[in-house]
């Protein structure tokens, strides 16, 4: 790479950092606890990703990170801690200091605004692509189905996917199932897209059509916090990469410094074996 190149490339990381230190934080996890019966799975999980950041996470099978990122969905409740999204305690109410739980209504309102996409697509196999898409829309958002469909279209050209509409998830491939799975996240317009390991389920040569939505979505500046093994991409979009290990944050910073020279020695034994 030449000097010129190399230049433009740390001028742009240096603006987007520049623009990111100025963007409000959207969600704050501090001091996160969950229990499973006995099994403490979260052990005080405290983080932050500011409005437009692309936060990622790694570490082993069984370090709680699909358990962080439910729990930030509500799929999950906390055992103790507190998550905002934006400024909204996520999954309760704060009444003269104590926190009440959110009715079912109350919680479904407070998902409306976070999109997940999971290891496994979940698209409903006797729906089409665009079936599937406009299915939240139309039942949560009580949008018109000529709305909703023509925003499912327009995702749907977005993925990728636009001559795919028509088409059953039996006839898709898993890559493109996921991408579909995107475009319906998408659909509900979230602030927030949490990924639970988008790519683990794939054959690796499908694997770079979804990282490639992904890496579309962090450039328009979508809010995204990414559980992952796929270090590349940590490592070309993440803003920030956190390690995880046993229900704690081991090490967190940023990617391309902590993947290059990680500071402690489990991150580093790590690392080592995934590289």
């Amino acid at each position: 790479m030449s000097s010129a190149t190399n230049e433009r490339v740390e001028t742009a990381v240096a603006n987007h950092q520049a623009t990111l230190d100025a963007c409000k934080t959207l969600v704050r996890i501090q001091g996160v606890h969950k229990y499973f019966g006995a099994h403490h799975v979260l052990r005080g999980i405290d983080m932050t990703v500011k409005q437009g950041e692309v936060s990622v996470i790694i570490g082993p099978s069984g370090s709680g990170k699909s358990t962080l990122l439910r729990c930030v969905n509500l799929l999950e409740t906390i055992s103790a801690g507190r998550i905002y999204v934006r400024d909204d305690l996520i999954g309760y109410r704060e009444a003269n200091g104590r926190l009440h739980d959110l009715t079912a209504k109350g919680i479904a309102m407070q998902r409306r605004e976070i999109g997940m996409v999971f290891q496994r697509f979940n698209l409903f196999p006797h729906c089409t692509a665009v079936q599937n898409i406009i299915e939240a829309p139309t039942q949560v958002k009580r949008q018109s189905k000529a709305k909703a469909r023509s925003k499912a279209l327009e995702l749907l050209d977005r993925v990728g996917l636009a001559d795919h509409a028509n088409h059953y998830p039996a006839q898709l491939s898993g890559g493109q199932q996921q991408r579909v799975a995107i475009a319906r996240a998408l659909a509900m317009e979230p602030e927030l897209m949490l990924f639970d390991e988008p790519t683990s389920a794939l054959d690796p040569e499908l694997v770079g059509d979804v990282l490639n939505v992904m890496k579309d979505l962090a450039k328009s500046g979508m809010t995204m916090i990414v559980v992952t093994h796929e270090i590349g991409f940590a490592r070309e979009v993440g803003d920030t990469l956190t390690f995880m290990d046993g229900g704690v944050v081991v090490e967190s910073g940023d990617p391309r410094q902590l993947i290059a020279a990680p500071q402690h020695a489990r991150t580093q034994e790590f690392l080592g074996r995934v590289l």
